[in-house]
């Protein structure tokens, strides 16, 4: 479930704007001390823009009414429990007395619509009061001007300064609300029991609140119709619905926890029932103030509010009952993080996207899109060299900080992140990190060096910063699991073999199980009965033969390097070509740690080879583009070893070859590179549209087929991060 953005703090303001100007002085003889105008020169603060934080009205409704503009506050306990407000000019203090010294026994309403007009149901959360009279002491620079019981009406300036105060005053922070027609429980009849009324001034709010001394929950339900509300301790939340009626948008939620008493139920300032005594008891066991039980609570009926023209992810109904997925894609150079909203079984909706490159060459640059917004474009960040476990902490205070993106408004607010883990060894399926899981993949982190220390990083910050989060892992090699044992076997003593692990595992798997789904769709074909042949064309490069929808062999091996060359890979190259390189390729390199151990010849291989080597660019964009010598051998070369792997694939498959696909970064992106591949291999059968071709891609999968081919060109926006969270959404052990 989401939440509300706390972005407002009552100590962080701007010194720029002006302050009102339309604050009076009146003497009163309502004021429990007299005084007189004021005389003395009032000097104004800087509160910042709109200048105040919240205004009240003092004598209301009387010659000597006066607004008073309220500031940053604090909730004092010392002496008498109350707020103290900084007002707008200097020597102002406003004391606001609470008629209790438990945070839990104070409730705060929204106001009547009969108050104040508004065009947003929202916009009620501007304006505060409460059901009893409290003190209210106002001293200027002249001495006491009020002090006296009145009904305490605030006017908010922003919604998220209201939800900050409302939270200061009972000792919680809001998690997420939600306007609903009608909630219930096993406790309790239904909040609708005045009458079936519709309109403004009837809507009923449930909020959501996290106490900050405890591990319980708190609903709070307020309908805006004589004051009625009802408040709910919930010590479980259970995943499964008791019920769920998606058409009438209803639900049972399983909890367990206690009805609190209800405001309508008239017990007042006296009333008996404390959640403050159940988790935070008193010496004694019991006291005046008491602990009176109302029965165990079992589940919480709500029938949400339909709002048609909610934007998807912004629907009351469907943000309560989704969860929050974040995707991590941690790469050599980069850092990527998508959030989905998911709901069991059904596929994720993404949210928002973020992603900061060019981590090993700064300055870093982040960019954020939000739907289809972007909210940040090439964004340099100067100040520092960033490592991919910086980055990932960059980018999650970008998304929780986002005040238009209230499905993560705290890092609580995220149910599951999943990691991309290149290497995941015998794992042959997505695997919730435990301990030991950590142990397993800390174990191979040598066979993919420029990855899996990246990633598990990541998930060291993961488990540290939100532990209130599932950490899921999701393995590039898991979709090679099925790859057969005479594909799999190297020609090397099987003794050995077996004791190392030495074995073809291949990598870029989530993206060929994403490609195979996302193809066999297109095609109108059964995924067990689809054959294709795919390349994922990125800095990193692979070809896969795919079999009934499995992988049947992959160009990759042990580690990713070998196969196809990459942006600095080698790919696959005459074993004893690194002896002859160099003298020293046994040592380890001193890019090395104590965690990771990578030897010169690794180094070698994996970050001083591939079309770098040969151009001095990793921008395939460039090379593809230029006719200079080195880069046409480099582009040449790369279209050759393409070429080769769908040969041997194609004669692997035994000519049953429903597509050949596209996908990756350059597979999506050159039409170049396909249009000199296609070529290539027009003997078996393929042929290419050139207008099709050279157009941008649009969708999910694109036929860029030519007339008259046997078998299916296709382009594939492949989605990494998406079929993460489908792969947890649709998974019953890893979800929550």
């Amino acid at each position: 479930m989401a939440g509300l953005r706390h972005s407002v703090s009552s100590s962080s303001f701007n010194s720029s704007a002006p302050a009102p100007r339309d604050l009076t002085f009146t003497p009163s003889s309502a004021a429990t001390s007299q005084t007189s105008a004021p005389t003395t020169a009032l000097v104004p603060l800087d509160l910042g823009p709109p200048g105040y934080n919240a205004t009240i009205k003092l004598y209301e409704r009387t010659a000597n009414e006066t607004t008073v503009f309220l500031g940053p506050w604090d909730v004092v306990s010392a002496e008498s429990r109350r707020v103290v407000w900084r007002c707008s000019y200097a020597g102002e203090v406003l004391e606001h007395f609470l008629p209790s010294e438990y945070a839990a026994d104070i409730f705060p309403y929204t106001l009547h619509s009969q108050h104040r007009r508004f065009g947003d149901p929202r916009e009620m959360e501007l304006y505060l009061t409460f059901r009893e009279h409290h003190r209210v002491r106002y001293t200027t620079v002249d001495g006491l001007f009020h002090d006296d019981y009145i009904e305490v009406k605030y006017e908010f300036t922003t919604i998220d300064c209201s939800m900050q105060f409302q939270g200061d005053l009972r000792g919680r922070d809001l998690v997420d609300w939600y306007d609903i027609d009608v909630a219930w429980s096993d406790t309790h009849r239904r909040t609708d029991s005045y009458g079936n009324v519709r309109g403004l001034g009837t809507i009923q709010r449930m909020k959501l609140w996290r106490d900050r001394y405890s591990n319980f929950h708190y609903f709070t339900f307020y309908a805006n119709y004589r004051r009625r509300w009802k408040e709910y301790m919930v010590h479980d939340f259970d995943a499964d619905f008791r019920q769920r009626d998606d058409r009438h948008r209803r639900l049972q939620l399983n909890v367990r926890g206690a009805r609190r008493a209800s405001a309508s139920e008239g017990h007042g300032r006296d009333r008996r029932f404390s959640a403050s005594s159940i988790f935070r008891p008193r010496n004694g066991g019991s006291s005046s103030h008491g602990g009176e039980s109302t029965g165990e609570l079992r589940y919480l009926g709500i029938q949400f509010t339909r709002n048609d023209r909610a934007e998807p992810g912004s629907d009351d109904y469907r943000r309560f009952i989704d969860l929050i997925i974040l995707s991590v894609n941690a790469g050599s150079s980069s850092v990527k993080v998508s959030v989905y909203s998911a709901e069991y079984g059904q596929p994720p909706v993404q949210l928002a996207e973020a992603q900061i490159s060019g981590l090993t060459a700064p300055p870093a640059i982040l960019d954020y899109t939000r739907g289809s917004e972007k909210v940040i474009k090439a964004d340099k960040m100067n100040d520092k060299t960033l490592s991919q476990r910086d980055a990932f902490g960059v980018l999650l205070k970008t998304l929780v900080d986002d005040a238009d993106l209230p499905q993560i408004s705290h890092k609580d607010d995220i149910g599951i992140v999943c990691h991309r883990i290149v290497h995941g060894g015998d794992y042959n399926k997505s695997q919730l990190i435990s301990p030991d899981t950590y142990r397993v993949l800390e174990g191979l982190n040598d066979l993919a060096p420029l990855h899996n220390s990246n990633s598990l990083g990541i998930v060291q910050a993961c488990i540290r910063d939100l532990s209130g989060s599932r950490n899921i892992a999701c393995f590039d090699s898991q979709f090679h699991s099925t790859i057969p044992p005479h594909i799999r076997t190297y020609p090397i003593n099987p003794d050995i073999a077996q004791s190392n692990k030495l074995r073809k595992y291949g990598f870029h798997g989530i993206s060929y199980s994403f490609i195979t789904r996302a193809s066999a769709k297109f095609l109108g074909k059964s995924k067990d009965k689809l054959n294709l042949i795919a390349l994922h064309l990125g800095s990193g490069a692979s070809a896969c033969a795919i079999k009934g929808g499995k992988s049947w062999d992959t160009s990759m091996g042990l580690t990713p390097l070998a196969g196809l060359p990459g942006a600095t890979r080698s790919g696959s190259v005459d074993p004893s070509l690194v002896f002859h390189y160099a003298s020293d390729v046994g040592r380890l390199s001193p890019a090395s740690t104590k965690e990771l151990h990578i030897s010169r010849a690794e180094e070698i291989l994996n970050k001083e080879a591939g079309w770098k080597a040969l151009t001095g660019t990793t921008n395939f964009g460039i090379i593809a583009t230029s006719n200079d010598p080195p880069m046409k051998l480099a582009f040449d070369l790369v279209v050759d070893r393409i070429c080769g792997f769908i040969g041997s694939y194609y004669v692997s498959l035994r000519g049953e070859v429903d597509a050949l696909v596209f996908a990756g970064g350059i597979g999506e992106k050159s039409d170049k590179l396909r249009r000199a591949v296609v070529d290539q291999i027009s003997c078996l059968g393929f042929a290419l549209d050139e207008d099709a071709n050279a157009k941008k891609l649009e969708d999910v999968v694109q036929d860029i087929s030519g007339a008259g081919a046997k078998q299916k060109v296709l382009v594939c926006a492949t989605d990494e991060q998406f079929e993460m969270a489908r792969v947890c959404a649709e998974d019953q052990d890893l979800w929550p």
